[in-house]
């Protein structure tokens, strides 16, 4: 394989291993990355609207975006950020159901939109990738339950738990990419909650603030303020 094959395939530095495309193989990846079209989408632009039909899905390759659910009656909240090498779609792409939540550009993203037939196909002829997929469900189905059960907890303990989800491994840093007005938002707690809570995480060691990230110093005593046992993401 020549250098400049290797150099396609390789993963881009700024895609988090821990999401589905960076659990694929090299060979794994550069085939997604064959199917679909590209998509760009500026800031605050709905990727997919919450009831919509439709079950293709999308593979964010640069940018990030926010899962937005509405219901609640102070309006559309957010749930989770998904970053570059995630994949969002994936229930109504399942269950042929409406959309469950709308997906909201956080800055200018690039994807690739997947129909469903040729993900479909892409599983069959590419076997091992049904692991990432099926690890991807389960993240999300175990990130859905921590929501539940935190949901009346004190706001360090749902700040905990949400920068435990966010959390990549960038640099040889775990990181979460999220300002703390975007964290107040996932909380459902004041920004002035949430920087008493950093501020408390901070205190105990656990997390380092910096501008547009907060930078996850002890995984574990973060998962066990989050009441949850923290899980490797490398």
């Amino acid at each position: 394989m020549s250098s400049r094959t290797e150099d396609a395939n390789r993963m881009p530095a700024w895609w988090s291993r821990a999401s589905f495309a960076g659990r694929l193989s090299d060979a794994d990846r550069a085939s997604l990355l064959r199917i679909g079209g590209r998509q760009e989408f500026p800031s605050t632009h709905p990727l997919i609207r919450q009831g919509d039909r439709g079950r293709h899905l999308l593979l964010l390759t640069t940018g990030q975006a926010r899962i937005m659910v509405e219901g609640s009656r102070r309006g559309p909240q957010g749930i989770a950020l998904r970053y570059a090498g995630d994949l969002v779609g994936e229930l109504s792409y399942l269950d042929d159901g409406p959309r469950s939540a709308s997906v909201v550009a956080v800055g200018p993203v690039v994807v690739r939109h997947i129909p469903a037939e040729a993900f479909d196909q892409y599983l069959r002829h590419h076997p091992a990738a049904h692991r990432p997929f099926a690890r991807l469900l389960a993240d999300r189905l175990r990130a859905a339950d921590r929501r539940t059960v935190t949901a009346s907890y004190d706001t360090t303990t749902r700040v905990a738990a949400v920068l435990a989800d966010l959390t990549v491994l960038t640099d040889d840093e775990l990181v979460a990419h999220t300002t703390q007005r975007e964290l107040a938002q996932l909380v459902d707690a004041s920004q002035i909650s949430v920087h008493r809570a950093l501020r408390r995480l901070a205190h105990l060691g656990l997390v380092a603030t910096r501008h547009g990230s907060i930078v996850i110093v002890d995984e574990v005593g973060l998962g066990r303020i989050a009441g949850s046992p923290a899980e490797s993401i490398t």
